[in-house]
Protein backbone atom coordinates (compact mmCIF):
# COMPACT_ATOMS: atom_id res chain seq x y z
CA UNK A 1 0.00 0.00 0.00
CA UNK A 2 1.39 3.18 -1.26
CA UNK A 3 0.43 6.55 1.13
CA UNK A 4 0.77 10.26 -0.25
CA UNK A 5 0.67 13.12 2.37
CA UNK A 6 0.25 16.75 1.06
CA UNK A 7 1.35 19.67 2.84
CA UNK A 8 0.20 22.77 1.69
CA UNK A 9 3.80 24.62 2.21
CA UNK A 10 6.99 22.50 3.35
CA UNK A 11 8.96 25.99 3.92
CA UNK A 12 6.51 26.68 7.39
CA UNK A 13 5.98 25.00 10.79
CA UNK A 14 3.08 23.35 9.51
CA UNK A 15 4.66 20.82 7.40
CA UNK A 16 5.25 19.27 10.98
CA UNK A 17 1.79 17.89 11.51
CA UNK A 18 2.18 16.34 7.86
CA UNK A 19 5.60 14.96 8.80
CA UNK A 20 4.12 12.78 11.88
CA UNK A 21 1.01 11.37 10.08
CA UNK A 22 3.54 10.37 7.47
CA UNK A 23 5.87 8.83 10.19
CA UNK A 24 2.86 6.85 11.61
CA UNK A 25 1.64 5.95 7.95
CA UNK A 26 5.09 4.77 7.82
CA UNK A 27 4.13 1.92 10.44
CA UNK A 28 2.18 0.04 7.52
CA UNK A 29 2.72 1.56 4.17
CA UNK A 30 5.10 3.03 1.91
CA UNK A 31 4.74 7.23 2.65
CA UNK A 32 5.69 9.77 0.35
CA UNK A 33 5.31 13.18 2.19
CA UNK A 34 4.99 15.93 -0.99
CA UNK A 35 4.38 20.04 -1.24
CA UNK A 36 5.59 23.06 -2.27
CA UNK A 37 9.01 25.27 -1.22
CA UNK A 38 9.84 28.68 -0.99
CA UNK A 39 12.72 30.15 -1.93
CA UNK A 40 14.46 30.36 1.71
CA UNK A 41 14.05 25.93 1.75
CA UNK A 42 12.25 23.42 4.21
CA UNK A 43 10.82 24.53 7.42
CA UNK A 44 14.58 24.35 9.54
CA UNK A 45 12.95 21.80 12.29
CA UNK A 46 11.79 19.27 9.04
CA UNK A 47 13.93 16.44 9.03
CA UNK A 48 15.90 15.63 6.12
CA UNK A 49 13.69 12.31 4.53
CA UNK A 50 14.32 10.67 1.14
CA UNK A 51 10.74 10.37 0.85
CA UNK A 52 10.00 13.73 1.11
CA UNK A 53 9.12 15.33 -2.55
CA UNK A 54 9.03 19.01 -3.29
CA UNK A 55 7.66 20.99 -6.02
CA UNK A 56 8.66 25.21 -6.18
CA UNK A 57 6.12 27.38 -3.79
CA UNK A 58 4.50 30.03 -6.53
CA UNK A 59 1.91 32.43 -6.77
CA UNK A 60 -0.77 32.61 -9.07
CA UNK A 61 -0.71 32.36 -12.39
CA UNK A 62 2.78 30.90 -11.81
CA UNK A 63 0.84 28.33 -9.28
CA UNK A 64 -0.56 26.49 -11.80
CA UNK A 65 2.44 24.47 -12.96
CA UNK A 66 2.84 23.79 -9.38
CA UNK A 67 -0.44 22.63 -8.59
CA UNK A 68 -0.30 20.24 -11.60
CA UNK A 69 3.04 18.99 -10.60
CA UNK A 70 1.56 17.90 -6.99
CA UNK A 71 -1.45 16.25 -8.81
CA UNK A 72 0.91 14.25 -10.93
CA UNK A 73 3.33 12.94 -7.38
CA UNK A 74 0.08 12.55 -5.31
CA UNK A 75 -0.18 8.90 -6.63
CA UNK A 76 -0.87 7.16 -3.24
CA UNK A 77 -3.71 4.58 -3.14
CA UNK A 78 -4.76 6.72 -0.32
CA UNK A 79 -4.43 10.62 -0.52
CA UNK A 80 -3.93 12.59 2.83
CA UNK A 81 -4.57 16.31 2.74
CA UNK A 82 -3.13 18.32 5.92
CA UNK A 83 -5.25 21.49 5.85
CA UNK A 84 -8.33 22.83 3.74
CA UNK A 85 -5.53 24.75 1.62
CA UNK A 86 -5.71 24.87 -2.11
CA UNK A 87 -2.12 23.85 -1.79
CA UNK A 88 -2.82 20.01 0.00
CA UNK A 89 -6.91 19.30 -0.13
CA UNK A 90 -7.20 21.56 -3.33
CA UNK A 91 -4.30 19.00 -4.70
CA UNK A 92 -6.18 15.93 -3.41
CA UNK A 93 -9.17 16.97 -4.43
CA UNK A 94 -8.21 16.79 -8.32
CA UNK A 95 -5.89 14.03 -8.16
CA UNK A 96 -8.32 11.71 -6.55
CA UNK A 97 -10.90 12.74 -9.02
CA UNK A 98 -8.28 11.86 -11.82
CA UNK A 99 -7.54 8.54 -10.83
CA UNK A 100 -10.33 7.47 -8.32
CA UNK A 101 -8.68 7.04 -4.97
CA UNK A 102 -9.65 8.03 -1.60
CA UNK A 103 -9.03 11.47 0.48
CA UNK A 104 -8.51 11.46 4.30
CA UNK A 105 -8.71 15.01 5.37
CA UNK A 106 -6.95 16.15 8.36
CA UNK A 107 -7.36 19.14 10.02
CA UNK A 108 -4.80 20.08 12.83
CA UNK A 109 -6.86 23.57 13.85
CA UNK A 110 -9.24 25.73 12.79
CA UNK A 111 -7.72 27.96 9.53
CA UNK A 112 -10.57 30.11 9.22
CA UNK A 113 -10.03 31.71 12.80
CA UNK A 114 -6.82 32.73 11.63
CA UNK A 115 -8.22 35.22 8.96
CA UNK A 116 -12.11 35.84 10.21
CA UNK A 117 -13.61 37.45 7.49
CA UNK A 118 -14.60 40.53 9.73
CA UNK A 119 -10.93 41.46 8.97
CA UNK A 120 -11.13 40.69 5.22
CA UNK A 121 -11.68 44.75 4.38
CA UNK A 122 -9.00 46.05 6.65
CA UNK A 123 -6.66 43.75 5.43
CA UNK A 124 -6.83 42.94 1.55
CA UNK A 125 -3.70 41.16 1.64
CA UNK A 126 -5.99 38.19 3.47
CA UNK A 127 -7.96 37.43 0.38
CA UNK A 128 -5.45 38.47 -2.25
CA UNK A 129 -6.12 35.83 -4.94
CA UNK A 130 -2.69 35.72 -6.08
CA UNK A 131 -1.48 33.60 -3.22
CA UNK A 132 -2.98 30.06 -2.51
CA UNK A 133 -2.77 30.25 1.00
CA UNK A 134 -5.57 32.90 0.53
CA UNK A 135 -8.65 33.23 3.07
CA UNK A 136 -11.18 32.78 0.52
CA UNK A 137 -9.54 29.78 -0.84
CA UNK A 138 -9.47 28.29 2.70
CA UNK A 139 -13.07 29.27 3.49
CA UNK A 140 -14.05 27.63 0.51
CA UNK A 141 -11.98 24.26 0.84
CA UNK A 142 -13.68 24.22 4.85
CA UNK A 143 -16.58 23.87 3.61
CA UNK A 144 -16.10 21.11 1.28
CA UNK A 145 -14.81 19.14 4.15
CA UNK A 146 -17.46 16.70 3.18
CA UNK A 147 -15.74 15.87 -0.26
CA UNK A 148 -13.25 13.85 1.69
CA UNK A 149 -13.69 9.98 2.22
CA UNK A 150 -12.56 10.62 5.68
CA UNK A 151 -11.88 13.43 8.01
CA UNK A 152 -9.02 13.07 10.75
CA UNK A 153 -8.35 15.60 13.47
CA UNK A 154 -5.66 17.01 16.01
CA UNK A 155 -8.18 17.75 19.02
CA UNK A 156 -11.79 16.89 20.17
CA UNK A 157 -12.37 20.54 19.41
CA UNK A 158 -12.37 20.08 16.09
CA UNK A 159 -13.48 16.73 16.07
CA UNK A 160 -16.72 18.12 18.07
CA UNK A 161 -16.89 21.00 15.33
CA UNK A 162 -16.07 18.36 12.25
CA UNK A 163 -16.43 15.17 13.18
CA UNK A 164 -14.20 12.54 12.13
CA UNK A 165 -11.32 10.50 13.49
CA UNK A 166 -8.70 11.66 16.62
CA UNK A 167 -5.45 11.23 15.70
CA UNK A 168 -2.95 12.92 18.45
CA UNK A 169 0.46 14.56 16.95
CA UNK A 170 2.27 11.62 18.73
CA UNK A 171 6.10 11.58 18.84
CA UNK A 172 8.70 9.94 17.66
CA UNK A 173 10.29 8.23 21.03
CA UNK A 174 12.89 6.26 19.94
CA UNK A 175 14.37 9.27 19.24
CA UNK A 176 12.86 11.28 22.19
CA UNK A 177 14.74 9.39 24.46
CA UNK A 178 16.12 10.83 27.73
CA UNK A 179 18.07 7.29 28.32
CA UNK A 180 20.62 8.21 25.29
CA UNK A 181 21.35 11.80 26.53
CA UNK A 182 23.87 13.27 28.53
CA UNK A 183 22.27 16.21 30.17
CA UNK A 184 24.97 18.06 31.59
CA UNK A 185 26.71 17.78 28.05
CA UNK A 186 23.57 19.44 26.18
CA UNK A 187 23.20 22.04 29.23
CA UNK A 188 26.42 23.15 28.24
CA UNK A 189 25.90 22.61 24.51
CA UNK A 190 23.09 25.35 24.55
CA UNK A 191 24.67 27.57 27.48
CA UNK A 192 22.15 26.89 30.18
CA UNK A 193 24.08 27.99 33.28
CA UNK A 194 20.72 27.88 36.02
CA UNK A 195 17.50 27.32 36.21
CA UNK A 196 15.83 26.90 32.94
CA UNK A 197 12.32 27.04 31.81
CA UNK A 198 11.93 26.19 28.24
CA UNK A 199 9.34 27.08 25.53
CA UNK A 200 9.89 24.97 22.84
CA UNK A 201 6.94 26.22 19.89
CA UNK A 202 7.27 28.98 17.54
CA UNK A 203 6.67 32.11 19.22
CA UNK A 204 3.28 33.60 18.02
CA UNK A 205 0.24 35.28 20.05
CA UNK A 206 -2.05 32.50 21.15
CA UNK A 207 0.40 30.35 22.15
CA UNK A 208 0.84 32.26 25.93
CA UNK A 209 4.89 33.29 25.52
CA UNK A 210 4.13 37.11 27.05
CA UNK A 211 2.53 35.84 29.97
CA UNK A 212 5.12 32.81 30.27
CA UNK A 213 7.66 35.62 29.92
CA UNK A 214 6.00 37.76 32.88
CA UNK A 215 5.50 34.83 35.16
CA UNK A 216 9.38 33.24 34.84
CA UNK A 217 10.46 37.02 35.51
CA UNK A 218 9.10 36.91 38.71
CA UNK A 219 10.84 33.34 39.83
CA UNK A 220 14.34 34.56 40.60
CA UNK A 221 17.23 33.35 39.61
CA UNK A 222 15.90 31.44 36.49
CA UNK A 223 15.10 31.98 32.42
CA UNK A 224 13.11 31.13 29.56
CA UNK A 225 14.73 29.87 26.61
CA UNK A 226 12.66 30.00 23.54
CA UNK A 227 13.15 28.57 20.33
CA UNK A 228 13.38 31.66 17.71
CA UNK A 229 14.07 33.06 14.45
CA UNK A 230 16.41 35.97 13.39
CA UNK A 231 13.03 38.37 13.78
CA UNK A 232 11.28 36.75 16.53
CA UNK A 233 11.38 38.44 20.14
CA UNK A 234 13.79 40.93 18.51
CA UNK A 235 11.57 43.85 19.62
CA UNK A 236 12.68 46.21 22.59
CA UNK A 237 10.10 45.53 24.97
CA UNK A 238 11.47 41.88 24.97
CA UNK A 239 14.71 42.86 26.09
CA UNK A 240 12.97 43.28 30.41
CA UNK A 241 12.57 39.65 30.59
CA UNK A 242 15.01 36.74 31.27
CA UNK A 243 15.25 35.77 27.75
CA UNK A 244 17.57 33.08 25.96
CA UNK A 245 17.04 33.17 22.05
CA UNK A 246 17.48 29.70 21.33
CA UNK A 247 17.99 29.31 17.04
CA UNK A 248 16.35 26.66 15.30
CA UNK A 249 17.55 23.54 15.62
CA UNK A 250 18.00 20.57 13.51
CA UNK A 251 15.08 18.02 14.18
CA UNK A 252 17.94 15.37 15.32
CA UNK A 253 18.76 17.32 18.19
CA UNK A 254 15.58 18.92 19.30
CA UNK A 255 15.89 15.78 22.40
CA UNK A 256 19.07 17.77 23.47
CA UNK A 257 17.12 20.64 23.87
CA UNK A 258 14.42 19.50 25.76
CA UNK A 259 17.13 17.59 27.88
CA UNK A 260 18.84 20.48 28.86
CA UNK A 261 15.77 22.02 30.24
CA UNK A 262 14.57 21.98 33.74
CA UNK A 263 10.60 22.84 33.39
CA UNK A 264 9.00 22.17 29.94
CA UNK A 265 6.40 24.83 29.72
CA UNK A 266 2.97 24.66 27.12
CA UNK A 267 1.34 28.05 28.12
CA UNK A 268 -1.08 28.18 25.44
CA UNK A 269 -3.85 30.77 25.60
CA UNK A 270 -7.81 30.71 25.65
CA UNK A 271 -8.57 32.65 22.03
CA UNK A 272 -10.51 30.51 19.44
CA UNK A 273 -7.62 29.73 17.56
CA UNK A 274 -5.82 28.39 20.53
CA UNK A 275 -8.72 25.83 21.50
CA UNK A 276 -9.20 24.07 18.35
CA UNK A 277 -5.06 23.50 18.07
CA UNK A 278 -3.06 21.21 19.77
CA UNK A 279 0.42 21.86 20.88
CA UNK A 280 2.57 19.12 19.12
CA UNK A 281 6.03 20.04 21.64
CA UNK A 282 4.16 18.56 24.54
CA UNK A 283 3.80 15.11 23.19
CA UNK A 284 7.91 15.78 22.18
CA UNK A 285 8.48 17.34 26.22
CA UNK A 286 6.70 13.91 27.25
CA UNK A 287 8.55 11.22 25.22
CA UNK A 288 11.31 13.10 27.28
CA UNK A 289 10.39 12.70 30.82
CA UNK A 290 10.25 16.59 31.10
CA UNK A 291 8.20 18.13 34.37
CA UNK A 292 5.61 19.92 32.20
CA UNK A 293 3.77 23.76 33.58
CA UNK A 294 0.81 23.87 30.41
CA UNK A 295 -2.17 25.90 30.63
CA UNK A 296 -5.72 23.93 30.61
CA UNK A 297 -6.79 25.18 27.03
CA UNK A 298 -7.07 22.81 24.28
CA UNK A 299 -6.81 18.90 24.99
CA UNK A 300 -3.53 19.52 27.32
CA UNK A 301 -6.17 18.45 30.58
CA UNK A 302 -6.58 15.21 28.69
CA UNK A 303 -3.33 14.43 27.28
CA UNK A 304 -1.68 15.94 30.54
CA UNK A 305 -3.56 13.46 32.78
CA UNK A 306 -1.95 12.52 36.16
CA UNK A 307 1.72 13.79 34.42
CA UNK A 308 1.32 17.51 34.26
CA UNK A 309 1.06 20.62 36.36
CA UNK A 310 -1.87 22.72 34.89
CA UNK A 311 -2.96 26.48 35.47
CA UNK A 312 -5.58 28.70 33.72
CA UNK A 313 -4.46 30.21 30.88
CA UNK A 314 -2.97 33.42 30.45
CA UNK A 315 -2.42 32.97 34.95
CA UNK A 316 0.87 35.22 35.52
CA UNK A 317 0.87 34.23 39.43
CA UNK A 318 -0.27 30.42 38.68
CA UNK A 319 2.41 30.11 35.94
CA UNK A 320 4.99 31.71 37.97
CA UNK A 321 3.94 29.36 41.27
CA UNK A 322 3.77 26.19 38.99
CA UNK A 323 7.61 26.64 37.91
CA UNK A 324 8.78 27.56 41.08
CA UNK A 325 7.13 24.30 42.91
CA UNK A 326 9.00 22.19 40.12
CA UNK A 327 12.11 23.62 40.52
CA UNK A 328 11.60 23.51 44.21
CA UNK A 329 10.67 20.02 44.46
CA UNK A 330 12.73 17.72 41.74
CA UNK A 331 11.43 14.70 43.11
CA UNK A 332 8.34 15.89 42.62
CA UNK A 333 9.27 17.00 39.47
CA UNK A 334 11.20 13.53 38.21
CA UNK A 335 8.50 11.65 39.49
CA UNK A 336 6.29 13.92 37.25
CA UNK A 337 8.79 13.40 33.93
CA UNK A 338 8.56 9.67 34.46
CA UNK A 339 4.51 9.31 34.38
CA UNK A 340 4.76 11.80 31.17
CA UNK A 341 7.26 9.49 29.07
CA UNK A 342 5.27 6.56 30.54
CA UNK A 343 2.04 7.98 29.27
CA UNK A 344 3.41 8.71 26.23
CA UNK A 345 5.26 5.65 25.49
CA UNK A 346 1.99 3.89 26.14
CA UNK A 347 -0.81 6.10 23.81
CA UNK A 348 0.75 8.38 22.04
CA UNK A 349 4.40 6.29 20.22
CA UNK A 350 4.46 6.86 16.54
CA UNK A 351 3.28 3.07 16.60
CA UNK A 352 0.18 3.81 18.45
CA UNK A 353 -1.05 6.67 15.87
CA UNK A 354 -0.31 4.57 13.19
CA UNK A 355 -2.64 1.73 14.52
CA UNK A 356 -5.49 4.37 14.90
CA UNK A 357 -4.69 6.14 11.00
CA UNK A 358 -4.65 2.53 9.84
CA UNK A 359 -8.01 2.44 10.98
CA UNK A 360 -8.90 5.27 8.96
CA UNK A 361 -7.49 4.16 6.10
CA UNK A 362 -8.65 0.70 6.24
CA UNK A 363 -12.70 2.30 6.41
CA UNK A 364 -11.98 4.80 3.26
CA UNK A 365 -10.13 1.54 1.08
CA UNK A 366 -13.23 -0.54 2.57
CA UNK A 367 -15.72 2.34 1.13
CA UNK A 368 -13.62 2.55 -2.31
CA UNK A 369 -14.55 -1.23 -2.37
CA UNK A 370 -10.34 -2.58 -1.56
CA UNK A 371 -10.40 -4.36 1.32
Amino acid sequence: MKITVISHNLSSNAVMRAHRLAEAARTFAEVSLIGPVERRGLWPALPSEPWIRTVREKRFPEFCESFIQLTEIADGDVLIAVKPHLGSFGVALVAAERREVPIILDLEEFDVAHAPRSDWAANPSLVDLSRPGSAIYISLLTKATRAASAITVSSTALQRRFGGTLIPHGCLTDLFDPAGIDREKARRAFGFAGPTVLFPGTPRGRKGLEPLARAVARVPGVRLAVTCRNKDLAEPEWERFPLDRIPFVPYSAVPTLFAAADVVAIPQLDSEPARYQMPMKVFDAMAMGKPIVATSASDLPLVLEGCGRLVPPGDVDSLAGAISDMLNDPEEARALGQRARARCLEHYSMQRVGERLLEVVNQVLRGKGEL
